[in-house]
C-alpha cells in the first residue's frame, strides 16, 4: 500500500527535464518577398521552350497535347503570344477585322440589334476575349458613337493573357493607359481620346458581373486540347513524346489516361473514332453562359470549327502556311478547330434553378453576314471609294469573308442569350441566325 501511495506522489510531480533536453525553436523566420519588387527573369537566362519540353518529359514522361500547347502558347518569357505581335500580313496569321472594317461594323450592329429586344442596355460593359491588336473594338467604338452611346454608357473589358499583346491593343485604343498593382484585379488600365474607361485583365473570373457584350473572335481555337483515338482496347490519348535523337514525335498512351476517363463522356464519343476535347474551352462557355443568364447581355462566338464530324484538326501555322506543330515550338501558331457540338452542350440551358443560356447556332460566316446585310453595307462603301485600286481592295476583303472556298464556310458563328429571354426570340427570330427572308 504504501508503495502504491509512493508511486501516486511520484507521477503527480511536474517533470523536470535536464537543461539539454530542452527543445530548441524549429523553425526560422524568413521575410517574405514584397510582389511589387518581384521581376521576370531577363531573356537572356531564360531556357528555351525546347529545353522546358525536354525536362518535362525527362521528368514526367510524355505530355499531353493540352500540356504542350499550354507551355509553347502561355510561357512567360518564351510563350508564342508573350514574345511579339503576331496577327499581321507580316506575322503568322491574319484576322478578319484586319481584312475589313464591314466585319467588326456588323457585329457591332448585331449586338445593338439583339439588346434592343431586351432594354436600352446602358450602362455597358463590352468584353472581349483574345482581342488580338485591338482592330474590333476600333470598328465597335466607331458604330457606338454613332449609335449615340456616351463614354458615360460603356467601358470596355479585354481577356489577355500577353502583356506584349495588351501595350499593342493599348497604344491603338488609348490616349493614356498604365500598369496597374499587382494586388488590382486588373493588369492595365486606360481611357480613349474620347473618355471611355478600359481596363485589362488576365481571366475572365476577374471581370465584373454586370449586363455585357461578350465577344470571342479566334479565341476558342487556341485554347489548349486533349486529343484520343479510339482504339481496341478503348479510348487512348495522343502523347507526345522525345525519341533518341531529341526529336518530338507522337505516341499513342497505353492505358486509359485520367484526361480520357473524366472527359469522354455521351454525347460526346457517338459515332467517333478520334476526339479533340478542351476542358478549358467547356468550362469558359459553360462560365459565359451563366453570366448572361444571370446578370443579363449576349455572347457572341466566331471562330472556325465543325459540328463533331470532324477528329484531327490540331496544326500549327508559320508565315501563313501550315507547317508541323512539333516543330519549332514558340516559333508557330497552334490552333485546333472548334467543336461547336461541345460548346453547345456545356452552354445551354437544362431542367431546373441553373438554366444557363439559349444557345444558337452554329452557322456559317458568309449566312451570318449575308443575314446582316453585309452587301448592304459593301455597296455603301463602294460608293464613297474615288479609286478603282481602293474599290477592287475592299472587293477582295468581302470576298475573302464570304467565299466558301476561303473564310465562308470554314468559319462560323454562335450565340447565346439569357433563357429568360425564350418568348421574346419565339416573336422576334435573333438576326443572323434566322433566315428571315422566308
Amino acid at each position: 500500500m504504501n508503495n502504491c501511495r509512493h508511486l501516486i506522489r511520484l507521477y503527480s510531480r511536474p517533470l523536470l527535464l535536464p537543461s539539454i533536453w530542452k527543445r530548441a525553436k524549429g523553425y526560422k523566420v524568413v521575410k517574405r518577398p514584397d510582389p511589387k519588387t518581384l521581376k521576370m527573369p531577363s531573356l537572356a537566362d531564360a531556357p528555351s521552350l525546347m529545353d522546358i519540353i525536354k525536362e518535362k518529359i525527362r521528368l514526367n514522361g510524355p505530355l499531353t497535347v493540352a500540356e504542350y500547347m499550354h507551355i509553347v502558347i502561355t510561357n512567360p518569357t518564351e510563350g508564342y503570344y508573350m514574345k511579339k505581335d503576331v496577327i499581321s500580313e507580316a506575322g503568322d496569321f491574319i484576322t478578319s477585322p484586319e481584312i475589313s472594317q464591314m466585319f467588326g461594323e456588323i457585329l457591332a450592329l448585331w449586338f445593338y440589334s439583339e439588346t434592343s429586344k431586351m432594354g436600352t442596355g446602358k450602362p455597358l460593359q463590352i468584353v472581349e476575349l483574345g482581342p488580338g491588336n485591338g482592330t474590333l473594338m476600333i470598328d465597335f467604338l466607331r458604330v457606338l458613337n454613332r449609335l449615340n452611346y456616351k463614354p458615360n454608357d460603356l467601358s470596355l473589358h479585354l481577356v489577355e493573357i500577353s502583356s506584349t499583346m495588351q501595350l499593342v491593343q493599348a497604344n491603338r485604343l488609348c490616349a493614356k493607359h498604365n500598369e496597374c498593382d499587382i494586388e488590382s484585379p486588373y493588369n492595365r488600365e486606360g481611357q480613349t481620346v474620347s473618355g471611355i474607361k478600359i481596363y485589362w485583365y488576365n481571366d475572365l473570373k476577374k471581370v465584373p458581373l454586370n449586363f455585357s457584350w461578350y465577344i470571342a473572335h479566334e479565341f476558342f481555337d487556341v485554347l489548349p486540347i486533349h486529343k484520343f483515338e479510339h482504339t481496341e482496347n478503348g479510348w487512348r490519348e495522343l502523347l507526345i513524346d522525345m525519341d533518341e535523337n531529341q526529336k518530338l514525335y507522337y505516341r499513342i498512351s497505353g492505358e486509359e489516361t485520367p484526361s480520357a476517363k473524366l472527359l469522354i463522356r455521351p454525347p460526346l464519343q457517338a459515332d467517333r473514332t478520334e476526339l479533340e476535347i478542351s476542358p478549358r474551352a467547356l468550362g469558359i462557355a459553360r462560365q459565359l453562359a451563366e453570366r448572361v443568364d444571370v446578370h443579363g447581355g449576349l455572347v457572341l462566338i466566331a471562330d472556325y470549327g465543325h459540328e463533331g464530324e470532324k477528329g484531327d484538326t490540331f496544326r500549327a501555322f508559320h508565315k501563313h502556311k501550315v507547317v508541323h506543330p512539333l516543330e519549332n515550338p514558340g516559333q508557330s501558331d497552334l490552333t485546333a478547330d472548334v467543336d461547336f457540338s461541345q460548346l453547345r452542350i456545356a452552354a445551354s440551358k437544362t431542367p431546373g434553378v441553373d438554366n444557363y443560356a439559349i444557345v444558337m447556332g452554329p452557322v456559317k460566316q458568309k449566312e451570318f453576314l449575308e443575314r446582316m446585310q453585309a452587301k448592304v453595307r459593301l455597296e455603301m462603301l463602294l460608293k464613297n471609294m474615288q479609286s478603282d485600286e481602293q474599290k477592287e481592295k475592299l472587293k477582295a476583303a468581302f470576298s475573302m469573308l464570304v467565299d466558301p472556298q476561303k473564310m465562308g464556310e470554314r468559319f462560323k458563328f454562335m450565340a447565346f442569350y439569357p433563357s429568360a429571354m425564350t418568348e421574346i426570340l419565339d416573336k422576334h427570330p435573333p438576326v443572323g441566325f434566322a433566315d428571315l427572308s422566308k
